[in-house]
């Protein structure tokens, strides 16, 4: 390969940051903790000609077999490092409700696998305090989450599918956003994301973790995921052959709608 996509240490500090790896030399470099917050698989995007390798936590290994199964990227050109065993990622809350703790797609792997049993027992004590709320106090929640929200627009660049050349938020025919920072057109943006990212969202985290002010905004790409394994038996990324939910139909598929 040309390149290698990875984990390191900052050249000046000790944070766990990516690194590109051309030269064998500064393959040493790489290495892989529960700092290693980032998701890396974006970064394909930018490599589509080259031949790279890269270093894919589970949630980014599905994340890749997303980019396969809609031809953003070609295997061939592609050598996957998949983390198995994956032990989270510091503050991540979405590896607390993490069930696929080894890499779907690899070439080559780092860890060793976990058992079905040992990830159950992790997830034990897990619990959806949200699905718990009623829906005045839900929306009382994410009032006060989303009045903080600086339209920074963090969570949609670090987020794995959100790729397309111009985003709704750009548009001005129509206008769906305005421009100014209102809890309104926050709530605009937030759910408008979600619905973009039914069953696309592998529930990585990366856009809360990119989040400057701290919001909750997995929460709702995260109900979408629970949504579609619940209606239709659905995960994203789980197979590079598998079709996008909402591009196959089947006459199996459960009638209840959203609002049921």
């Amino acid at each position: 390969v040309d390149k290698i996509i990875g984990f390191g240490k900052g050249m000046f500090t000790d944070e766990v940051t990516p690194i590109f790896v051309s030269r064998l030399d500064d393959v040493k470099r790489l290495i892989f903790s529960p700092k290693a917050e980032m998701s890396l698989a974006k970064y394909l995007l930018n490599y589509k000609d080259q031949k790279v390798a890269i270093v894919a936590k589970p949630c980014d290994s599905r994340a890749i077999a997303t980019y396969l199964s809609e031809d953003l990227i070609k295997k061939e050109n592609v050598k996957i490092i998949g983390i198995d065993g994956c032990p989270g990622i510091e503050d991540n809350t979405a590896c607390d409700e993490c069930d696929i703790r080894n890499a779907v797609i690899s070439d080559y792997s780092a860890g060793d696998k976990m058992t079905e049993e040992e990830i159950m027992a992790e997830l034990s004590e897990s619990q959806d305090e949200i699905e718990e709320m009623s829906p005045a106090e839900r929306l009382a929640y994410f009032q006060k989450e989303f009045e903080r929200c600086t339209r920074c627009y963090a969570c949609r660049e670090a987020c794995y599918v959100c790729y397309c050349e111009q985003c709704f938020t750009e548009s001005n025919q129509p206008e769906w956003v305005g421009e100014s920072v209102k809890l309104n057109d926050n709530f605009t943006y937030h759910l408008m994301r979600a619905m973009h990212m039914a069953g696309r969202c592998v529930n990585c985290g990366a856009c809360e973790m990119a989040c400057p002010e701290g919001i909750d905004v997995r929460a709702l790409a995260a109900k979408m995921c629970k949504t579609a394994e619940e209606l239709y038996d659905y995960k994203a990324g789980m197979d590079p052959e598998q079709k996008t939910l909402l591009s196959e139909y089947d006459v199996n598929d459960s009638e209840k709608g959203f609002m049921d």
